[in-house]
């Protein structure tokens, strides 16, 4: 028999981030009761992500972390094609225009905020959402049952759970992109100047395939970004060995032979929150669960973002006599301002390429869009 406990008003569900943000944001000032789960099956590989610095500006509780984070500044960007004579000019810029720390690292720091604040937080072997109606959320959390008014979703859960939170099974097949890297410690592969600006390819392989030189503290990372639906693991190693390549033509990197058989791979829903209700039975999708990962994948400020959104609308919905009906403005909130950053830059850039690399204008248009967020069209 399960165990019975005192009832969150909120249960957050997901390793990300996002989830200890919205839960602290939700829990501050003893406003909620909140119950942080994480979930068995999510064990995302560390590896480095790149921070707009407008992160640490989302909220008060953030701004401390710009100087406990170990952080490593890009300074701009700089675009290779898979010819060596084919390069742009940099476009740097006067103060970091992104920051990189390690994901583990977020997460850790995200996990001692909420815990501070007074969120609950379980590690529970299993999890099961297993009722909604009119009441609540009722989830088996191991051996504990809890009733809640409301759920935060921040990661995947079961078949069973999605159907009793009306969540469709999976992904659309054209929203999912596999995002493969591949770290490298040590001086031994790259000499990193003290403001490095961050080399990437938007056309590797003349396959329009995305590709990054990732600056960290003391290693570098390689990532490449493609249609999941088209992708398999032979095809990551072979794209970052070609990227590989591309940079050591150029003088980023000292050998052109890296152990592309450490890699790793992720599926993201990039932009998927475009495509996606945000707004389930009495729940509010966040972070990797509403796809809110921007179309340059970019991890940690768009999915913290849609954090604050979903506590915005919470913190109100949840004093509501109807409260699904009050849930109904977070897929506006966000969408009239966050929609914009999370499509960035036109995928296909194919028409734009020679422009890319010769015209500085474009170059730096293209890289502010990447880094920033802004429009590619001014």
């Amino acid at each position: 028999m399960k165990k019975a406990a005192p009832s969150p008003d909120v249960l957050v569900l997901g390793e990300h981030p996002a989830a200890y943000l919205c839960a602290t944001l939700l829990r501050q000032k003893g406003a909620f009761e909140v119950l942080h789960a994480t979930l068995p099956h999510e064990h995302p590989p560390d590896r480095l992500v790149t921070i707009n610095p407008e992160f640490f500006q989302l909220h008060k509780l953030l701004e401390p972390l710009r100087k406990k984070l170990d952080l490593t500044g890009v300074w701009g960007l700089q675009f290779l094609g898979d010819e060596a004579s084919l390069v742009s000019e940099p476009h740097r810029d006067k103060s970091p225009a992104a920051f990189v720390s390690t994901y583990r690292d977020v997460r850790a720091a995200l996990e001692k905020i909420a815990t501070s604040e007074g969120v609950r937080c379980v590690k529970p072997k299993t999890v099961e959402v297993t009722h909604a109606d009119e009441t609540g959320v009722t989830a088996e959390l191991g051996s504990e049952r809890v009733h809640c008014k409301a759920v935060v979703l921040a990661g995947m859960v079961g078949e069973g759970s999605r159907r009793v939170l009306g969540l469709p099974e999976r992904w659309q097949a054209d929203v999912v992109r596999r995002y493969s890297f591949l770290r490298l410690k040590g001086a031994k592969w790259a000499d990193l100047p003290a403001k490095p600006t961050m080399p990437m390819s938007l056309d590797l392989r003349g396959q329009l395939t995305w590709a990054w030189m990732i600056p960290g503290d003391g290693e570098v990372q390689l990532a490449v970004e493609r249609p999941a639906q088209s992708a398999n693991g032979a095809d990551g190693a072979a794209l970052l060995r070609d990227w590989a390549g591309v940079l050591y033509r150029n003088g980023f990197l000292k050998s052109g032979e890296v152990p592309v058989q450490d890699a790793e791979s992720l599926d993201l829903p990039l932009a998927g929150a475009l495509q996606r209700e945000g707004v389930a039975n009495r729940t509010l999708l966040i972070g990797p669960a509403g796809g809110f990962y921007s179309a340059c994948a970019e991890d940690i400020y768009p999915n913290c973002w849609s954090a604050l959104f979903a506590a915005d609308v919470l913190k109100k919905a949840i004093k509501e006599p109807h409260l699904q009906d009050a849930l109904q403005p977070y897929r506006q909130k966000w969408g009239a301002t966050l929609g914009d950053y999370l499509r960035g830059p036109q995928q296909n850039l194919r028409f734009l390429m020679t422009l890319i690399y010769r015209n500085k204008q474009m170059t730096s248009r293209i890289a502010e869009a990447i880094l920033m967020g802004k429009s590619v069209i001014r």
